[in-house]
């Protein structure tokens, strides 16, 4: 038979089911290899916008200390931190009220105007687990809001933070500052370390393992 023939006359049967099964196992060790990209992709692009959101609030803060405008300060807290940003991301959905998270879009960001917080609603929420408790439960949102951050300091301790006298920040709306202590001053030994963008939802978003073309997994 020569090559023309042969040509001419198509695949066999056997060829053909040769045929599927070759490409049916490449495709299945390439989704293997690569379903965990996406994944990470939203790792990163979440610490990447995290990062932002901190400078940004880090900035402000500085800004109003600066300037010694503590009434500023006590208005960022519990504020919308993507109004700190010059262009907020492309997955900001906006400020909302009241949220059934179940019919918003994932891999998005909202902010819950009624509780003040900051949410991310996570994809691929494999690697991203509550950082209370034992550390094995699954979340499927994390919180964040903007917060002032005091600490009780003995004498002769190593301030942290900031460490400004309490009484310094005049005109906070915090509960830290209405709050008595021992001596019945609401601020007496308190220091202010700074303004935060704090976790409501502690949690430990590990990196997916991603299969490297040599056959080597990495983390």
């Amino acid at each position: 038979m020569t090559c023309a023939e042969r040509g001419n006359r198509g695949f066999t049967l056997f060829e053909l089911v040769v045929f599927i099964l070759v490409v049916s196992i490449v495709f299945s060790v390439g989704m293997r290899r690569f379903q965990s990209y996406p994944g990470e992709a939203e790792r990163a692009n979440f610490l990447a916008i995290t990062s932002q959101l901190k400078a940004a609030v880090n900035l402000q803060m500085m800004n109003a200390i600066a300037g010694a405008s503590w009434q500023e300060l006590g208005r960022l807290e519990n504020s919308n931190p993507m109004n700190l940003l010059l262009e907020t991301p492309t997955n900001y959905v906006g400020e909302f009220a009241l949220v059934d998270e179940i019919s918003m879009p994932r891999r998005s960001w909202y902010f819950d105007s009624f509780n003040g917080q900051l949410v991310y609603l996570a994809n691929d929420n494999r690697y991203l687990f509550s950082a209370l408790g034992d550390g094995s439960s699954t979340l499927s949102s994390i919180r964040f809001r903007i917060a002032m951050r005091y600490a009780d300091e003995e004498p002769g301790q190593a301030p942290q933070g900031l460490g400004i006298d309490a009484n310094t920040v005049t005109g906070l709306n915090s509960s830290a500052l209405r709050g008595a202590d021992r001596e019945g001053s609401p601020s007496s030994g308190r220091k202010w370390q700074g303004l935060v963008l704090e976790e409501v939802t502690p949690y430990n978003w590990q990196r997916s393992e991603i299969e490297l073309p040599n056959g080597v997994a990495s983390r």
